[in-house]
């Protein structure tokens, strides 16, 4: 008799930023709880070079959120000042 796999599906939503009507992005979104038990929404999406990242209650503030961090990188060149970094799982991560 074969044995049986359990088949693991990973659902991912995803979701978009913008910063203007011809500047959009696109990236995934994970829904779950905190500590607390609140639920939380944490966002990624890849612009240019780098990710942004961020998490909020629900996904109108993280959509907001997202919104102006495209902005900061685009217009602003959040991105380019290499400031402060950490090492988080093997990945160089800016703390800007």
């Amino acid at each position: 008799m074969e044995d049986k796999k359990d088949d693991k599906i990973q659902l991912s939503e995803m979701f978009m930023a913008q910063a203007g009507v011809n500047r959009r992005f696109y990236g995934s979104i994970k829904r779950g709880y905190a500590e607390d038990g609140n639920q939380i929404v944490w966002g990624k999406i890849l612009v240019n070079n780098g990710f942004i990242c961020s998490m909020a209650a629900n996904q109108d503030v993280l959509g907001a959120r997202l919104d102006e961090l495209v902005k900061l990188v685009l217009d602003e060149g959040l991105h380019e000042d290499e400031g402060v970094t950490s090492e988080v799982a093997d990945t160089t991560c800016f703390l800007n």
